[in-house]
């Protein structure tokens, strides 16, 4: 069981990335599900290139930033939370770059969201 939510989620990472890629493109996949998906995929992406541009344009569509998965989290907050759970540079660069592009409210509950867990942020 998770202890917060940067923590990995056995569950996912027993899955490979097309697994998780098909779990996002699901339209009826739980949104919850997505979130936590892409939330693995953004781990994962920490160390790949690739995955990282990728991860990027999952989180930046407008779709996944208006599907809430609990309260006022949204999938592209929790892809965004794992890029920073990935814990490189790059990764946290991006995630900074990516919540800057987000309206005040976002900024905010995604600043909550990390408090939460235990994470400063913004960084500074």
């Amino acid at each position: 069981m998770m202890n917060n939510l940067l923590d990995p989620d056995p569950e996912f990472q027993e899955l490979d990335i097309s697994e998780l890629r098909s779990i996002m493109s699901r339209n009826n996949e739980s949104v919850l599900r997505r979130g936590r998906a892409v939330m693995e995929l953004g781990r994962r992406a920490s160390s790949d290139p690739a995955l990282l541009q990728e991860v990027s344009g999952m989180i930046r569509a407008r779709e996944n930033r208006q599907l809430m998965t609990v309260g006022t989290t949204s999938v592209s907050q929790l892809g965004t939370a794992g890029l920073i759970a990935g814990g490189s540079k790059k990764a946290i660069d991006l995630a900074a770059e990516l919540v800057q592009e987000w309206h005040g409210d976002e900024q905010s509950d995604f600043a909550w969201l990390m408090k939460s867990s235990g994470i400063v942020w913004p960084r500074g």
